[in-house]
């Protein structure tokens, strides 16, 4: 087995006489025109590389399988991917035309080639993402994409698949929080170096359960490069190397070698790591991001004014009808387990308020209350956009754009936060574009 490193979470593998992509992302920005790939791609576009035989998908997020990337490859490559329950990697497939998609059961293995066997493990709190696993020629390879699992989560894959020989970990979250919401300069900072904490944590977390043979940090292969973001990279996010550091102890506790790869090294049993150089001097710092978006500033501003949805004043009282539809759809079911106001605002234009209650339909009111306990704010023209077009919640969310004003003493709402975050908005979108005369774009 060969295996290639393309940045972020795309590797491509020669393995069993085939060859497979993973995960790829070649159409940026995404989240909202707000990520880009850094350090900047050794393969730019899918025709840089071999045409896989096989595509893998382990989510719907763009940076993963986005409608951009999809749209440079065959769409009648056999693809595989594990089968959700809101069926929106289904639809995102169906919109781009792909013929040959394979859907899998959480832990079904499959033969897909002979000596050529595939794996999706399922998250172990419900989310709907998956890891891959690839067996081929003597290696167990393990792809952790977006899917941190539970040290008993990883224990778990080697009980059912076995020994893994290479697995490439994720590291690091992205969201707004901590940097879209308000506090202190001492509590930002308390704030972002516990969320490095926590993306560490995933790490170590790996293999402390894994055990594998070998593991590399991946997964964070991006930047924000729009001017006024630049100084949010990396203050809220390790970097590869600090997850490197931060895992010597463990590592060797567990008999696992670290490696630190870049985009376009590869890997194979017989040579190990060979690093091709093919990034460097793009260093993980602000300085280094700084000096790559000047460079690119052209292509960048025109990137995101391409990707950015930028509408027309929108009057108050059709943005609040629309809001309301879509609120009332989004929250249609009660919520056994939350409790909490929540506020909505859209800058020059419009508020709503959505009050929860344990085992109640939420009620949905056009103004807030001051009493909210997470007030989210977004640019009016951006929150038309997710109701009626194509942005949702996470565009916003992952891309830095949503601000967030907690009450003081408010707590954490989980169940508010991945309903918000992980509702398939697509089809209420579609409906409400087609009720106020608005093209999908």
């Amino acid at each position: 087995m060969i295996v290639t490193w393309l940045g972020h979470a795309a590797l491509f593998l020669n393995a069993a006489g085939k060859t497979l992509l993973i995960d790829p992302w070649f159409a940026e920005p995404v989240f909202g025109g707000a990520w880009f790939r850094y350090p900047p791609s050794p393969y730019p576009v899918a025709s840089t590389l071999p045409k896989p035989e096989f595509l893998l998908l382990s989510h719907i997020h763009p940076d993963h399988s986005g409608p951009g990337t999809l749209a440079q490859l065959r769409p009648e490559t056999p693809t595989l991917a594990m089968a959700f329950p809101s069926n929106a990697l289904k639809r995102r497939l169906a919109r781009a035309g792909y013929s040959d998609v394979r859907w899998f059961a959480p832990w079904e293995k499959q033969t897909i080639a002979p000596g050529l066997d595939v794996t999706f493990v399922p998250n172990d709190r419900g989310w709907e993402v998956a890891s891959i696993v690839v067996e081929a020629e003597g290696v167990r390879l393990y792809h952790g994409n977006d899917n941190p699992l539970s040290v008993e989560g990883y224990r778990e894959v080697v009980r059912r698949l076995g020994k893994i020989d290479l697995a490439f970990l994720p590291y690091a979250g992205a969201s707004s929080y901590p940097t879209g919401f308000g506090g202190t300069a001492a509590l930002m900072k308390e704030r972002c170096e516990k969320k490095k904490g926590e993306g560490l944590a995933r790490f170590t977390d790996g293999i402390t359960g894994l055990q594998p043979a070998e593991a590399v940090p991946f997964a964070s292969s991006w930047a924000l490069l729009e001017e006024g973001e630049l100084e949010k990279n990396f203050v809220d996010r390790p970097t590869a190397s600090e997850a490197l550091a931060h895992a010597m102890q463990p590592a060797h506790e567990q008999g696992t070698h670290l490696l630190h790869l870049e985009p376009g090294d590869e890997w194979s049993p017989e040579t190990g790591a060979i690093n091709k150089g093919l990034t460097a001097g793009w260093d993980h710092d602000v300085a280094s991001v700084r000096r790559y978006a000047s460079q690119e500033k052209t292509r960048i501003n025109a990137a995101i004014t391409a990707a950015r949805y930028v509408s027309q004043p929108v009057p108050t009282a059709r943005l609040d009808e629309a809001m309301r539809a879509y609120l009332a759809e989004q929250f249609a079911l009660p919520v056994e387990s939350l409790a909490m106001n929540a506020g909505f605002v859209a800058d020059g234009g419009g508020q709503w308020s959505v009050r929860f209650a344990p085992g109640q339909k939420p009620v949905i009111d056009s103004t807030l209350h001051g009493d909210e306990d997470e007030t989210l704010t977004l640019g009016a023209g951006e929150l038309w956009s997710i109701v009626t077009g194509p942005a949702n919640w996470e565009d916003a969310w992952y891309g830095y754009r949503l601000r967030v004003q907690k009450r003081e003493g408010a707590g954490y709402y989980r169940a508010f936060w991945e309903q918000l975050l992980n509702f398939d908005d697509t089809q209420t979108s579609e409906r409400l574009a087609a009720r106020f005369g608005v093209p999908m774009e």
